[in-house]
């Protein structure tokens, strides 16, 4: 009996070890960073830490009084008074410029006929009064108008009354006022059935503003079935606004490398979102994360657990663009010694209750960077560390390295690696004139985005963890690199951009699978030139790896191996649809394509090879806005009878002209990345305009 029971214990710690072994060894659950190095950061940051900052900063919609538009805002203040007080020295808020902002001061809105009773207060929630809204004290019948089209609102008698529609405030605001109206009330809602309660946002924008109430839709459908109803209802609208000058501030601060002259890593989130609005998850969520990497950075640093990186990381709050636009300008030095930068806007959802997942957006073609591979390797980790799972034998219920909060979630890491998305401050940096790889992270989709709605109980202080882990481990690793920590990511490049292709190639066998006998040629040749494509990107990405130890010739050496094993993969893809291409003509009974062929356009933009001139970088951001009307006109790159230029993706298509892409590559390139891709033929003409306004050169 005894021996039968050591022989049990024995099998079950067997069993259990296999299990553990397994649970190791499952996908991606290596990591880039050292190993003690990383739970040091996860034991020293603190998603609660990050919270209780944003309850400081953004507890609910404040108004904002005069008085702070004369000084440093509150939440600059705050940040930088928090920097400073760990140890943070350089701390500091710059003034990158001046701006004139609208500001609600007062409004209420009351019916007083047939009932006396208060329908909206400014004071109690901000978003009800719209943007843009101007002073007004009347007295007004309300008239129910549906959506505001132009058959509901024929035959409508609207002199000296205030609308009330189910339309945004914008979209009705100009036609009800043309025919006499003296306001609109709102309860549009971009998701009602989500939250009857939330209010967008919202603004008008027009010579001829009056005021604009924004109502929940719950109160809005009362407000409506009483004028449906034929109820005759009077209101009191007395709304007091101003327009305020401010400083456009910046704060800033950067934990220093122990190489001054080193290049630097740029994390950035927007504190502004216009100074109206605070949504805490949009986006001081984001900054509040980069407040305690900072203090995670600085705290660690400075015990000895964490070495001091090699370069600079520079953190900038902002307004979002007004901030990061000036910022860039006024630092051209800082831009041409930037890798890369990392950019947080909305990273505090808390994902399964609301259904989001936390979405790093890479950076587009025209800015290949391994910072992509960097960041996606440390997602992978965290969600093969934060999830319990059965592997055989046995079954591990706790994660193998939660990132948890006291107060937060222990749900799994749900992520997402996706293409390159725009819209926020990264693409400021991603800007031809600027040309800073920069990736964004942020929590998708969120149901308080642009809301009143958007309050601190939405956020998850786990998430809130999990996001400052992610973003210090990406840009610490980045900062500390060397040779070998080069290496490291040269290696998770072409590991990653393998299946990048071999994924391409396998959309390439569908269609090919998919295709008539007509389409079979066309099918085919798009198929290789995607591979083309994505050979040409990932080895532009592999090639990047060499800034981080740029004199190392055994880095160099080893670079150049791996691009010839991205070749070798994209020909092995290659062969495959070639084989696909041959199956499926025998399945069609036609003839297998012998050979590829270029049409004559194709030709012609295959031996014309564009690249930046020093006019670019010296234009700074915002570069090709500089191209003349008359320009653009001259090459046919103008709409008929309009200004707007019939060029979708002129940006990617500038930063792709670097001298080793010719125009035929570009437009390959293109076509792999976006569903809508501009014409060869405009791309040609695209780069014709260019070249004359010699931003480009052959």
């Amino acid at each position: 009996m005894t021996r039968c029971k050591l022989t049990l214990i024995a099998a079950l710690c067997l069993l259990f070890s296999m299990a553990k072994a397994q649970n190791y060894t499952s996908p991606f659950n290596h990591m880039l960073m050292n190993e003690t190095h990383y739970d040091l950061l996860v034991g020293e940051s603190s998603g609660d830490r990050a919270f209780q900052y944003l309850m400081d900063i953004a507890p609910y919609e404040m108004d904002r009084l005069h008085e702070d538009y004369a000084g440093l805002f509150r939440e600059s203040k705050y940040v930088v008074n928090k920097l400073k007080s760990w140890g943070i020295s350089n701390a500091t808020t710059e003034l990158v410029g001046t701006t004139k902002t609208w500001d609600g001061v007062n409004a209420s809105l009351w019916e007083v006929a047939p009932n006396l009773r208060r329908i909206a207060e400014y004071q109690e929630l901000n978003a009800i009064l719209a943007q843009g809204s101007q002073n007004a004290d009347v007295e007004a019948e309300l008239i129910w108008i549906g959506r505001g089209s132009d058959k509901e609102l024929a035959g409508l008698d609207l002199k000296g009354k205030i609308v009330v529609t189910e339309a945004a405030g914008s979209r009705v605001h100009d036609k009800v006022v043309d025919k006499g109206a003296v306001g609109v009330i709102s309860f549009n809602s971009p998701r009602p059935l989500v939250d009857p309660l939330q209010i967008p946002n919202a603004s008008i924008r027009s010579q001829k503003a009056t005021f604009c109430f924004n109502l929940p839709p719950r109160n809005g459908y009362a407000l409506r079935d009483r004028l449906l109803a034929g109820e005759k209802i009077k209101v009191h609208a007395k709304v007091e606004v101003a327009e305020e000058e401010t400083n456009i501030e910046v704060p800033t601060c950067v934990i220093e490398g122990s190489d001054p002259n080193a290049e630097e890593v740029i994390l950035a989130a927007h504190l502004y979102e216009g100074y109206v609005k605070l949504g805490a998850n949009d986006n001081i969520s984001g900054s509040v994360v980069m407040m305690e990497i900072a203090r995670t950075l600085r705290t660690l640093i400075d015990k000895g657990q964490l070495p001091q990186p090699k370069r600079n990381i520079r953190f900038i709050w902002m307004p979002e663009f007004q901030g990061t636009i000036p910022w860039v300008q006024k630092h051209p030095e800082l831009m041409a010694k930037t890798l890369c930068g990392v950019n947080m806007d909305m990273v505090g959802l808390w994902l399964s209750k609301h259904g989001a997942l936390y979405c790093m957006h890479r950076t587009p073609m025209g800015n290949p960077h391994y910072l992509n591979d960097v960041a996606e390797s440390f997602f992978h980790y965290m969600g093969a560390t934060n999830k319990s799972f059965v592997a055989t034998g046995m079954g591990r219920p706790e994660a193998l390295k939660p990132v948890y909060s006291m107060t937060g979630s222990q749900d799994p890491f749900y992520y997402s690696i996706s293409a390159h998305y725009g819209y926020s401050d990264h693409e400021v940096f991603n800007d031809w004139g600027i040309q800073v790889p920069c990736v964004i992270l942020n929590t998708w989709p969120d149901n308080f985005y642009h809301t009143s709605g958007d309050r601190p109980e939405v956020c998850d202080p786990t998430q809130l963890h999990r996001a400052i882990v992610l973003s210090t481990a990406i840009s610490y690793t980045i900062a500390a690199a060397d040779a070998e920590g080069a290496t490291a990511i040269a290696g998770e490049v072409v590991s990653n951009g393998t299946k990048r292709m071999s994924v391409k190639m396998a959309d390439g066998m569908n269609t090919i699978n998919a295709a008539t006998a007509e389409g079979l040629a066309a099918a085919y040749k798009q198929a290789v030139f995607t591979q083309d494509a994505m050979l040409q990107n990932e080895q532009a990405t592999l090639r990047t790896v060499q800034e981080l130890a740029p004199q190392d010739a055994a880095l160099k050496s080893y670079i150049a191996t791996l691009s010839n094993t991205l070749k070798s993969a994209a020909d092995n893809n290659k062969s495959s649809l070639e084989a696909g291409m041959k199956a499926r003509a025998a399945v069609l009974g036609t003839a297998p394509i012998k050979k590829l062929e270029l049409n004559n356009e194709e030709k012609a933009a295959a031996k014309v090879f564009p690249k930046a001139t020093a006019k670019v970088k010296e234009a700074g951001y915002g570069v090709l806005r500089s191209l003349s009307a008359d320009l653009l006109k001259k090459h046919g790159l103008v709409q008929e009878g309009s200004a707007r230029s019939l060029v979708v993706h002129s940006d990617d298509i500038a930063k792709l002209a670097d001298g080793t892409n010719s125009i035929l590559d570009i437009k390959k390139m293109q076509d792999v990345q976006f569903p809508d891709a501009d014409s060869l033929d405009l791309i040609v003409r695209y780069m014709a305009a260019l070249k004359e306004a010699g931003l480009v050169a052959y």
